[in-house]
């Protein structure tokens, strides 16, 4: 019998991506989870970081084994993408979307192999059935022939049928072993998400202790940035810190249980979660939304477009986009930009609104009462005593935004 230490186990489906330690144990052809009796996590952190169109995600271990030398086979299982077959067959046996996975063991680089095979699927009940892709010390690799005929049979799939493993063994020596891993993989956006992260948290479970002993999350996804994050593995939004300028606000989720959701706004900086003898009952799940669950109505009563940003929007360059689109492509002719006269479109109190977007989110403070009391009533405003209206820090998309409703 061979014990297998899946150290990071990642799923990433276009913009999905699930990855943690945890430990299976190979019995003929079976594939069981079960509890590694002998080595414990004594320290996790976790850093996720936005590199322009892709996540780098960056892993420190410190695992402690208080035995003799041990040798376990390492996985790192990664979910075939979504509509994306062409670049996957060009591609294999790589999955298309994950780049520079690097990994060392207490300093050394190690190399590493990949699979083809088929890692298990989720039932109609959301629940994860693993496959027994590990048998009797053999990955059950698929060949691109056996991909395309089971293509064919399946008709018109939305991705290949197989998932990817990329594996190596690593070998722990007795006391503190420290495992360091990267990787990066693209960004994908879809209606209604600019992107999605979720991260298993849960397979830190099955170490000798139960848990990680001291666990840091950290996440950089950039300045005037919005996102909310699932309450699965925390209490309260209390239990996070915001490294620089954030607010927290809340929305009602329906889906997939009715709750209260946080939802974190950048100004400037980053977040960070911190937990010892962290027993995670509950997975991370990063959600970037366009929009959260508010409509504009219907017919005359419906409110107007600037009269719905305190609640619509909270991510700024979504709003904007938005609002661009909203301007060009839907209330006037397509041909036409920023140069049209817009007045016949909105009021002379929209026309500030819109005019001091830019300056808002950076946490300028209104002189004038009924702005300062609008962007109050935002989700994203947060006052910055230390901004003084300087343009410069703005982009160009801003500074030709600001001219537009300043005319």
């Amino acid at each position: 019998m061979k014990k297998i230490a899946i150290l990071l186990f990642c799923c990433i489906s276009t913009i999905f991506a699930f990855a943690n330690d945890g430990v299976f144990y190979a019995a003929g052809n079976q594939l069981i989870p079960i509890t590694e009796t002998d080595i414990s996590v004594k320290k996790e952190v976790l850093t996720i970081n936005r590199v322009g169109d892709h996540l780098e995600v960056i892993v420190y271990y410190e695992f402690f084994n208080p035995v003799g030398e041990k040798e376990l086979l390492v996985g790192f299982e990664a979910k075939s993408p979504y509509n994306s077959m062409a670049d996957a067959f060009e591609m294999l046996p790589k999955h298309p979307h994950i780049h520079n996975f690097k990994v060392a063991m207490n300093g050394e680089p190690l190399p590493y192999d990949i699979a083809n095979v088929d890692i298990g699927r989720y039932d109609k009940h959301d629940n994860y059935i693993p496959s027994s892709y590990y048998v009797n010390g053999h990955f059950l690799h698929w060949s691109p022939q056996q991909i395309k005929d089971t293509l064919a049979a399946w008709g018109d799939p939305p991705g290949l049928p197989i998932d990817y493993v990329y594996h190596f063994k690593a070998k722990f020596r007795p006391g503190l072993n420290i495992i360091y891993h990267t990787y990066e993989f693209d960004l994908s956006f879809s209606i209604g998400e600019e992107y999605y992260f979720p991260y298993v948290l849960t397979a830190a479970n099955r170490w000798a202790n139960h848990q990680i002993d001291d666990f840091l999350l950290l996440v950089n996804m950039g300045d005037h940035e919005s996102f909310f994050i699932e309450p699965d593995f925390f209490q309260s939004p209390d239990e996070w810190q915001f490294l620089g300028k954030g607010k927290t606000t809340t929305f009602f989720s329906l889906y997939p249980t009715k709750k209260e959701v946080p939802v974190f706004h950048i100004q400037e900086g980053s977040l960070s979660f911190r937990k010892t003898n962290f027993h995670p009952k509950g997975e991370l799940h990063l959600i970037n939304s366009n929009t959260i669950n508010y409509t504009f109505g219907e017919g005359d009563d419906a409110p107007s477009f600037t009269e719905t940003l305190a609640k619509q929007y909270y991510s700024y360059s979504e709003l904007l986009a938005a609002l661009r689109h909203e301007f060009t492509n839907s209330l006037i002719p397509s041909d036409t930009d920023y140069e049209y006269n817009y007045d016949t479109l909105v009021t002379p109190e929209q026309r500030r609104i819109l005019k001091n977007l830019p300056f808002a989110y950076r946490g300028y403070i209104f002189k004038t009462k009924a702005l300062q009391d609008y962007f109050e009533s935002t989700q994203w405003y947060i006052p910055n005593p230390e901004y003084n209206g300087n343009m410069e820090m703005m982009t160009a998309e801003e500074k030709k935004w600001v001219q537009l409703w300043s005319k």
